[in-house]
């Protein structure tokens, strides 16, 4: 199932907006209203939109101002804006189009050539994005070539010379302690080495058909007692008899890292539900919410790149495994949060073939 675009529609025409919320909310969009450039600003500051289309004239703030106050955010400048004015004027279109609009409707306007529009704007982005993420994830696979080539071999040498000085050296001397911090913190460098090198092996093409809950019940049981112990209820909502293309192995390891990114929101006394949406006949979405402490804003947005975390130690490098998985297997993922409400990690897989 396609989760349903959101669009922001700013006109100071209450009347503009009833019928463009209608046209386009009968259309499959989901439609907030601005009725002014500062009341613009201040939804943009939640859940960001898809696209944007916004008025030019308008009271408080017009929409050239608020087109370039957006062009101006790192968060918001890839919007795809189309300007809508009762002008037909070359100057403010080419203003428009130098501020950074995508495209220019003249009032008045026909309701379904505006959504192709829209719609056009919204793939051609989804696309940028999806090749910019792609492009990132060759990077790392390339990366991970040169890791394991030019790093882990020195590192083995020098780990395996200071567990020997660890040996020779007289206990609980200062040369003693200083060696064994070697070995600490080079044994802490292989592991992190090793993650990064599992990328590679992630990136192999999946085969056949996997029954979907005995996955999530398989990557559920490593965190019972962990759960229990914390007081963390565990949901499930996943037919029996789904089927999904991959590879079991990569995919228990997609369900394990979600859960256990859920089990740590929470910490305790909370709630993990896993299940699936409505589905249609060739993909299944799955879902896992949890009520945790949620993402900031500015972390969402990064929250797939490689190596970034908001954690204390570690590689950062789970969601991104999660995510190269998720595409190699021809899926999609996404995630939405709110601080203090939960998060939901949404994935979803082509489906299998019915079992024999």
């Amino acid at each position: 199932m396609q989760r349903r675009y959101r669009l922001l529609v700013v006109d100071d025409n209450r009347e503009n907006v009833d019928i463009l919320s209608d046209r386009l909310g009968s259309m499959g969009y989901d439609v907030e209203a601005a009725y002014d450039g500062l009341e613009a600003l201040s939804k943009l500051e939640g859940e960001l939109p898809d696209a944007v289309v916004l008025d030019i004239i308008m009271p408080k703030m017009d929409g050239f101002e608020v087109l370039s106050r957006m062009k101006a955010d790192p968060e918001k400048e890839t919007i795809p804006v189309i300007l809508l004015t009762s002008r037909n004027e070359t100057p403010d279109k080419v203003k428009g189009l130098d501020t950074g609009a995508d495209d220019y409707v003249t009032k008045p306007f026909n309701p379904k050539e505006l959504a192709a529009r829209i719609k056009a704007l919204i793939r051609r982005r989804t696309d940028q994005q999806k090749r910019a993420a792609e492009e990132k994830l060759e990077a790392l696979g390339i990366m991970a070539d040169g890791v394991a080539h030019e790093v882990r071999n020195p590192m083995v040498t020098i780990g395996g010379f200071a567990r020997r000085l660890v040996k020779e050296l007289e206990e609980g001397s200062v040369a003693e302690s200083y060696a064994k911090s070697i070995v600490e913190e080079t044994a802490r460098l292989e592991k992190m080495v090793n993650a990064i090198v599992d990328l590679k092996a992630l990136m192999l093409p999946p085969g056949g058909s996997v029954n979907l809950r005995e996955i999530v019940e398989e990557s559920t049981a490593a965190f019972k007692g962990e759960l229990e112990a914390c007081r963390i209820k565990l949901l499930l909502g996943v037919g029996e008899e789904i089927t999904v293309k991959g590879s079991r192995e990569n995919l228990t390891l997609v369900f394990m890292a979600l859960i256990e990114n859920a089990y740590e929101a929470i910490r305790s006394d909370g709630e993990i539900r896993i299940s699936t949406a409505e589905e249609d006949a060739g993909e299944v979405t799955v879902l896992v919410e949890d009520t945790g402490r949620g993402i900031p804003k500015d972390e969402l947005n990064h929250i797939l790149s490689p190596f970034f975390t908001s954690k204390m130690s570690g590689a950062g490098i789970g969601l991104t495994m999660v995510h190269r998985i998720v595409k190699n297997h021809g899926g999609e993922l996404s995630i939405t949060s709110a601080v203090g409400e939960g998060t939901t990690v949404r994935v979803t897989l082509p489906r299998g073939e019915d079992a024999p």
